[in-house]
């Protein structure tokens, strides 16, 4: 079974070794190489399909932020970096989630939950973290008030910054999580389409490169997350 393969960009040891040490920790990532600066992340990317890159803002011949400004059709990218303040110009370029360091593992394995999982990969995820939940709901804390969800009846997941909106067709509701968490209790009835949205494969009508369409409401598809979106439907052609 495929798993997500990813490559990490950073110049320092001791900072490549701790993402190496929490990458090994988990089953469905597999790391592919690592990098020093960018041009042979470059070449590299070039040549290989890769899901998530992992990368440092403050890198020698290229910075990170002119990386994901230049680099055409990247994977998806999360942020490792000890500089706070890019994080608004990196949300704003796409990035799946902004490590500011040191950081923990936890807060590695929250970051690496928002990443779409390749099909097989997500096989694996679920094999192995025994805590998953099996509802088919699962109860929302609303204004201090546990609402009461059930997937099946989720049109999408919709996030804005802190908070989530879940949309349905009675109306929707709104609860301080983050997307990726929301992601792991929905499971594989779901679909990533964007860093911003989650949507119910079932309720999908159509879709193009561009958009996928529940009746008449249309959600982005991220340019990172085409090809997730492919390997379930189909291609564009």
């Amino acid at each position: 079974m495929s798993k997500i393969q990813c490559i990490i960009i950073e110049d320092e040891q001791p900072a490549q070794e701790i993402l190496k040490s929490f990458l090994a920790k988990v089953e469905w990532m597999e790391l592919k190489a690592v990098f020093d600066d960018t041009l042979g992340a470059i070449e590299y990317l070039a040549k290989y399909e890769i899901d998530l890159v992992f990368l440092d803002i403050e890198v020698p011949s290229q910075t990170g932020m002119d990386f994901l400004k230049v680099v055409k059709n990247l994977p998806q990218v999360i942020i490792t970096t000890a500089y706070s303040q890019y994080a608004i110009e990196a949300f704003e370029l796409d990035v799946r989630d902004y490590l500011v360091k040191p950081f923990s593992f936890s807060r590695f394995l929250k970051a690496i939950n928002r990443v779409g999982l390749k099909p097989d990969a997500r096989q694996i995820y679920q094999m192995n973290n025994v805590n998953a939940p099996k509802n088919s709901f699962a109860f929302f804390n609303v204004n201090k008030t546990m609402v009461k969800v059930q997937f099946d009846e989720v049109l999408y997941v919709e996030s804005m910054r802190e908070y989530i909106y879940i949309h349905t067709p009675k109306g929707k509701v709104i609860t301080k999580m983050g997307i990726g968490e929301i992601e792991k209790n929905l499971r594989e009835g779901f679909l990533r389409i964007h860093r911003s949205y989650l949507v119910n494969k079932e309720k999908i009508t159509s879709y193009n490169a561009e958009e996928i369409f529940i009746d008449k409401i249309s959600l982005p598809i991220g340019p990172s997350f085409k090809k997730y979106v492919e390997s379930e439907f189909g291609n564009f052609n």
